[in-house]
C-alpha cells in the first residue's frame, strides 16, 4: 500500500481547492441572472412613447405608470433605473444595446408629493450611470368639491381636490374656458374666474393638465335642474322662520346670489335645541309634489336612493367658528317617521365672510333607527297624508350658545349618477 507523507496530502488538497474553485467560478459565468459586464456607462439619447403613434416624438415627461423607452448606448447590461430616487423594475429580455423599456412606478415621488423632486432619470450599470432631465407626472386632477355650484360669469369659483399641478386650463359646460386661473403650490384647490356662455346642462367643469384630463364625477357639474325651492319663483314654503322678514335679499355681509335667499340669524340654542327660527321647512300642504320629476332620465322613481343629494347653497357671517354647527336635512317617509341627514357645515363652507358654499348631504344617510328610503320614489311618496317635505334645520352642538348669520338658497335634489 502506497503511504502518504503530510506534504503530498496538501498537495491533493490544495488541487481539490483549485478545481472546486474553477468549477464554481465557470458557474457563476454561466449564471443567466448574473448581470453581465458593460463594455461602457450608459448614454440616454431620448425618451419615447410605447405608443405606435408616438413613437417617433420624444419628451422629457410622463405620468405616474407610463411604460417609456429610453433610447441610447450601452443599455443592454442595465442593472439599475431611478426616476426621482426611486427604483423602478425591469426587464432584462427588453433590453438592447440602443433601447431599454421601463415603467415609471407608482410610487415614485413628483411635485404631489415630495416639494424638492430632482426631476432625474437615472440609468447605470457597472461602469457607471447616465442622468436625464425628465419630470414624472402626477396624476391627472381631482375635483372632490367646487364652492359654489350656483356661479355666475365674472364670479370666482373655487375647486377642491388633488392634484391642481401643471395646469393648462379649466373648461366650462358649454364649452368656453375659464380665465384667471391660478393653482394653491400644494395642488389642493383652484380658483377660476367663471367666463361668460356658460350652459350648466352642456356637461361639466373639466380641469386639464400636463398630466390630462379630470374625470367627470358627482361634484363637477354646476346647478342646473332639480330645484324645490329658490325663494323666487320656487318657494313652496311651509314653516319655519318668518317669511315677512327672513325670506330675503339682503343681510350684513352676504350679497344675494339672485334674489332672494332664506335668512337665520340668532343666538343657536346649544346642546342641540330647538327653535323654529333655525328651521326652513319646504311643504305643499295641498299634497302637490315638490320634489323634482324632470327629467325622467335624472329623475327615475326607481333609481336608488344612493344616487341623490339634497344640495343648497350657504353664506354665514357673524359668528366666532362653525365648529360644532351641522346642516341637518330631514324629510317624512311615508308611515310619518321623520329621516334626518347631518353634515358639519365647516366641511363644506371654508370661511364665514359671507361667500358662498354649496353644501351636499347624500339621501342615504336619511335614516331613524333603522328605517331608511331605498329609491328614488320612496321619497316622491311623502308622508301618510301624501305631503312631501323637505326640511333644513341648522343644529349646535355645543353646550353653549353660538350666535351666527346663516343664509340659504336654493334647496333642491341633484342625481349624481345621471349625466
Amino acid at each position: 500500500m502506497k503511504k502518504f507523507t503530510i506534504n503530498s496530502i496538501n498537495r491533493i488538497s490544495f488541487l481539490l481547492l483549485f478545481f472546486v474553485a474553477g468549477a464554481l467560478s465557470s458557474c457563476k459565468e454561466e449564471d443567466p441572472t448574473a448581470p453581465a459586464e458593460a463594455k461602457a456607462a450608459p448614454v440616454i439619447e431620448a425618451v419615447r412613447s410605447m405608443n405606435p403613434a408616438k413613437a417617433d416624438s420624444t419628451f422629457t415627461q410622463s405620468t405616474l405608470g407610463s411604460t417609456i423607452v429610453i433610447k441610447g448606448q450601452n443599455l443592454e447590461n442595465t442593472r439599475t433605473i431611478t426616476f426621482n430616487g426611486y427604483n423602478a423594475s425591469f426587464n432584462t429580455a427588453y433590453a438592447s444595446d440602443n433601447y431599454v423599456i421601463v415603467r415609471i412606478p407608482e410610487l415614485t415621488p413628483t411635485v404631489a408629493t415630495a416639494a424638492n423632486v430632482p426631476n432625474k432619470l437615472v440609468v447605470g450599470n457597472s461602469k457607471g450611470e447616465a442622468v436625464y432631465d425628465f419630470t414624472v407626472l402626477p396624476p391627472v386632477p381631482l375635483i372632490e368639491a367646487m364652492s359654489n355650484e350656483f356661479v355666475k360669469a365674472g364670479q370666482t369659483l373655487t375647486l377642491y381636490g388633488k392634484y391642481f399641478y401643471f395646469v393648462k386650463d379649466v373648461t366650462f359646460p358649454g364649452g368656453v374656458k375659464g380665465t384667471n386661473v391660478t393653482a394653491s403650490p400644494d395642488g389642493l384647490s383652484l380658483t377660476v374666474t367663471v367666463p361668460s356662455g356658460v350652459d350648466p346642462s352642456k356637461g361639466d367643469v373639466v380641469v386639464t393638465s400636463e398630466s390630462g384630463r379630470s374625470v367627470a364625477n358627482a361634484r363637477t357639474r354646476l346647478y342646473s335642474v332639480g330645484m324645490v325651492g329658490n325663494f323666487d319663483d320656487k318657494n313652496p314654503f311651509g314653516w319655519g322662520i318668518n317669511p315677512a322678514t327672513n325670506i330675503t335679499n339682503t343681510a350684513p355681509g352676504i350679497t344675494a346670489l339672485d334674489g332672494k335667499f332664506a335668512l337665520i340669524s340668532m343666538a343657536l340654542p346649544g346642546g342641540y335645541g330647538w327653535s323654529n327660527d333655525k328651521v326652513i321647512n319646504l311643504a305643499d300642504y295641498n299634497g302637490a309634489q315638490i320634489f323634482p320629476t324632470q327629467p325622467a332620465n335624472m329623475y327615475n322613481a326607481e333609481d336608488p336612493i344612493a344616487n341623490f343629494e339634497a344640495r343648497m347653497e350657504v353664506a354665514v357671517t357673524n359668528t366666532a367658528s362653525l365648529n360644532g354647527l351641522q346642516l341637518q336635512v330631514m324629510t317624512q317617509e311615508a308611515t310619518d317617521k321623520e329621516l334626518t341627514a347631518n353634515v358639519n357645515l365647516k366641511d363644506f363652507v371654508r370661511s364665514t365672510d359671507g361667500k358662498w358654499y354649496t353644501v351636499a348631504v347624500p339621501l342615504a344617510n336619511l335614516a331613524n333607527g333603522s328605517t331608511k328610503l331605498a329609491k328614488y320614489g320612496d321619497l316622491l311618496k311623502g308622508n301618510k297624508k301624501g305631503e312631501k317635505h323637505y326640511r333644513a334645520v341648522i343644529v349646535n352642538t355645543n353646550a353653549a350658545d353660538v350666535p351666527a348669520t346663516i343664509a340659504i338658497d336654493n334647496m333642491r335634489i341633484v342625481n349624481t349618477v345621471a349625466r
